[in-house]
């Protein structure tokens, strides 16, 4: 097998409209590429296609927000591709291949490069970077690689051999990782910017906000990070039996979780937001309230109730009355006329995280009024031009694989300035355009197929610990999932210059997708991608995005091989629907030669003859089911076609039951076994007439 870094179609593809899916993804991933391979069953292919743009995304397969199933053009039929499950499911099938094909990198250019801080933006910067030769060090002042990913993110969520793998493939590249490192106690920023050529801040964001109310000093009070920092270490916090979390984001949510799973059973969260304004991820609430624990919408922090003896006793607060001015800017007003108290004698503060840089004290680069970095955001460059930034450090709090986005960006950056070259052309990004939503005529024509369910630990199993609690897809789910995927932007493009306006395709397509004039265009909101237009065509001016058209044909030859005259079993070349087969051991006899194909609509007549005239005795194709086809009505279209090549091979000498379909049903197994058996017993070999064709 041939590994790509990038799917078929790819440099084309930029060219066009991108599908939704990938313009919502913040690094614009191929997703339709990778599921379309995942659907084939060819994994390792699939994570060359991840990983050629996402250095860390095993991590990201479980741990991020996929604003591309929001944007999956599916959901005006039924419910959109599960994708980040697919993602994690193509990621682990390819385990063993990732980790075979960790090599080193020769450092092919001079200059030395430092990255404080190896979360998601820097680890990104750094595999980048170490791509194009560079030498690479990265300082973490924590013990572990990962930055907020490892000290931050509970093991429920992110598994750490899951970010080790990823980790892993990065400093297998040569890049130096070096933890418990921190700059500005064990080396001066000064002298980390003499040493090296060029220097990137992705320190994040790793401090607490806290409140300023009565009572926040003494014994009770506990920030978010901190805390988590000690569940990432397998410590046990000091806590109460009643626990209060303050805070409406995802790591409050995160912290209640993890309190939860060590056994505490009173555990509340207050936070000033009504349930549709709270910024954490809807399924993370709705996760979190399975578990028991208990919100407190809409309520103020007023004061920490404390006993003689400086215990908690609990927080009072006050009613929200609204969060937002007229502007739209965070501007709450209380009314004090609402009181409630809330039990506890353990408080957890989750409201929000600043950067430390305390390190950057006496160097030459500024910090604006609020002691934030001075950056511009077009070239990633801070006050010294040397000296880049990236990641939250910069954007404030965001989503995992929106750091690695900007990742990306600073490290072509980095590279732009140590070549002297023009930073911000290259960055410079306009926004591309989309494949429109799906026309309302065609989604009537596209079946409904329901969304593969991932299984999750019930609530009362996932408590007791910290194991992650979704189950992925099984080959035999992931399949299924990835074949419901419309591979959007995939579909049918005319060679105008072949093109002789004959209608073929226009009689042939069930979208309504090509307009004829003179010549065929193929609107591309409309294509399907199901390539029976491609097939049909007769000048071959109809070329497909997503897949080779002449694919079939050019592996005939090898799939055959040269015949022996002398054989006593017909060879037979068995066209198989991947929806089926592609999740399943297919075992036949040896004279049986499978071509696993996307869907029969993709097999032409000269793929067909292609068969016969490389010596084949026979062909039968193995049709999906009509109740399981991503496409309707091409079952007919493919029984035609199929009729039309055995009245050709009648022409040309040869027995028309030569060539056979099956209908795959429900049981597929059983048809592959009775369609081997009777067209093994029907043919016959053909000797030496193999160029009869």
């Amino acid at each position: 097998m041939t590994h790509l870094c990038s799917a078929y179609g790819s440099e084309l593809k930029e060219k066009r409209p991108y599908p939704p899916c990938r313009a919502a993804c913040p690094i614009h991933i191929d997703t339709q590429a990778y599921i379309a391979l995942i659907a084939q069953s060819r994994y390792e292919e699939a994570f060359e296609v991840i990983r050629s743009v996402n250095p860390i995304a095993s991590t990201c397969s479980v741990i991020c927000y996929h604003p591309c199933e929001q944007a999956c053009r599916r959901i005006e039929i039924d419910e959109p591709i599960a994708i980040r499950h697919l993602k994690r499911f193509a990621m682990e099938k390819a385990i063993d291949y990732r980790r075979s094909r960790r090599r080193l990198i020769p450092q092919t250019r001079m200059e030395k490069i430092a990255i404080i801080g190896s979360g998601p933006s820097g680890l990104t910067a750094a595999n980048d970077l170490a791509d194009l030769g560079y030498k690479v060090t990265i300082f973490e002042k924590f013990h572990e690689p990962g930055g907020m990913l490892v000290s931050a993110i509970p093991p429920y969520r992110l598994p750490r051999q899951i970010l080790k793998d990823d980790i892993d493939d990065i400093l297998a590249k040569g890049v130096e990782m070096k933890t418990g490192f921190e700059i500005g106690r064990d080396m001066s920023f000064n002298d980390l910017s003499d040493q090296h050529d060029a220097v990137l801040i992705a320190a994040g964001l790793s401090q607490s906000f806290s409140l300023s109310v009565p009572g926040i000093e003494g014994p009770g009070v506990l920030l978010a990070l901190p805390f988590l920092e000690d569940i990432a270490r397998a410590k046990k916090p000091p806590l109460g039996k009643r626990v209060l979390i303050i805070g409406g984001g995802n790591v409050a949510v995160d912290v209640a979780r993890c309190v939860r799973r060590l056994g505490d059973e009173d555990i509340q969260l207050v936070c000033l937001e009504s349930p549709d304004q709270m910024p954490a991820w809807k399924w993370e609430l709705d996760e979190t309230a399975e578990e028991g624990i208990r919100f407190n919408y809409q309520r103020g922090s007023k004061a920490i109730r404390r006993n003689k003896d400086g215990r908690i006793e609990g927080l009072e607060t006050v009613k929200v009355r609204s969060l937002f001015d007229e502007h739209g800017r965070f501007n709450p007003v209380f009314d004090e006329a609402q009181p409630l108290f809330i039990p506890a004698d353990t408080i957890i503060i989750a409201i929000g995280r600043r950067s430390d840089l305390s390190f950057l004290k006496d160097s030459p680069v500024k910090l604006n009024e609020r002691g934030l970095l001075t950056w511009n955001k077009n070239t990633h460059q801070t006050s010294v031009e040397k000296i880049f930034a990236t990641g939250e450090v910069v954007t404030g709090p965001c989503p995992a694989i929106r750091a690695v986005a900007d990742g990306r960006r600073a490290g072509k950056a980095i590279h732009q300035y140590l070549q002297g070259e023009d930073i911000q052309s290259v960055l410079d990004e306009h926004e591309k355009n989309q494949i429109r939503r799906l026309p309302e005529d065609v989604r009537a024509k596209i079946a409904t197929q329901a969304r593969e369910r991932i299984e999750v630990l019930a609530p009362e199993i996932r408590i007791t610990g910290f194991a992650q609690y979704e189950i992925g897809y099984d080959e035999i789910s992931a399949v299924k999932e990835s074949r419901r995927c419309r591979s959007c932007g995939a579909g049918a493009v005319v060679d105008q210059g072949k093109c002789c306006g004959c209608l073929t395709c226009f009689r042939i397509c069930p979208y309504g997708t090509p307009v004829v004039t003179h010549r065929a265009n193929m609107l591309v909101d409309k294509c399907q991608a199901c390539g029976l237009c491609a097939s049909e065509c007769p000048n071959k001016a109809i070329s497909m995005v997503g897949y080779d058209v002449d694919g079939l044909i050019k592996q005939m030859p090898e799939i055959i091989g040269t015949p022996d005259p002398k054989r006593k079993s017909p060879i037979l070349v068995a066209f198989h629907c991947n929806y089926h087969a592609g999740f399943r051991e297919i075992s036949l006899p040896p004279n049986i030669l499978p071509m696993i194909v996307h869907c029969a609509s993709r097999i032409g007549v000269r793929d067909l003859l292609k068969a016969f005239e490389c010596g084949a005795d026979g062909a039968y194709i193995v049709l999906g089911s009509e109740n399981v086809c991503k496409y309707k009505n091409i079952t007919p279209k493919v029984k035609a076609r199929i009729e039309h090549v055995r009245h050709l091979l009648e022409e040309i000498g040869l027995e028309k039951d030569r060539l056979q379909w099956f209908e795959a049903g429900d049981h597929p197994e059983e048809v592959w076994q009775k369609a081997a058996d009777e067209m093994s017993l029907a043919v016959k070999p053909r000797g030496n007439q193999r160029n009869k064709v």
